[in-house]
């Protein structure tokens, strides 16, 4: 029996002696591990910042490019209605100046309104069937952007005018703002 109790007291002694983690190894893995995730997370708020301000310059791009199309669509428009017993103006409700007119432009609205800036041209979500397309309409829900036109012409007999679509919008506390510029003939 003295070799038995001798063989549970030698195992006992074994396992003393056996190597564990400390507490400062403990704590030195949970700091490693907390960096780690907080690199991970970092990376998942700024992917999704990065995506948010992709698709908002996205519906800029977009909102710019329906800005010059509205414009083209007034001129065709003038094109259309005139005749030889009744001529329009090519340029008619998008005359334009030297120094530059600035317009608010919509589909739902085929003339273009004139005003002064762009804190004028805020738009808002449509109210209709489908709440994606947004429009100048007063009493709908305002979006995060704005878009002025600006028409500028050499002269009123100018064959051409040139044509500036600024889009503005706030994200994050910060102003982003996109510009497209196209020339408009009177090639008719």
């Amino acid at each position: 029996m003295n070799k038995v109790w001798l063989a549970i007291i030698n195992y006992m002694f074994n396992l003393k002696k056996q190597s564990a983690f400390s507490l400062l190894e403990t704590v030195v893995v949970l700091f490693i591990v907390s960096v780690g995730l907080l690199g991970v997370l970092t990376l998942v708020v700024n992917s999704q910042k990065t995506r948010t301000l992709n698709k908002n310059a996205l519906v800029a791009q977009y909102l710019a490019r329906e800005g010059i199309e509205l414009i083209r669509n007034v001129r065709d428009t003038n094109w259309l209605e005139s005749t030889s017993s009744a001529p329009i103006a090519w340029n008619r409700y998008i005359e334009g100046s030297p120094s530059g007119i600035n317009y608010r432009v919509s589909y739902d609205n085929f003339i273009p309104e004139p005003i002064t800036d762009i804190s004028e041209a805020k738009l808002q979500f449509s109210t209709g069937t489908d709440s994606n397309f947004y429009t100048h309409a007063t009493g709908s829900p305002d979006s995060m952007f704005s878009r002025m036109v600006t028409i500028t012409a050499a002269d009123s007999a100018a064959p051409s005018s040139t044509v500036s679509v600024l889009v503005q919008w706030l994200d994050q506390g910060q102003t982003y703002s996109y510009t497209l510029d196209t020339l408009l003939y009177d090639w008719r």
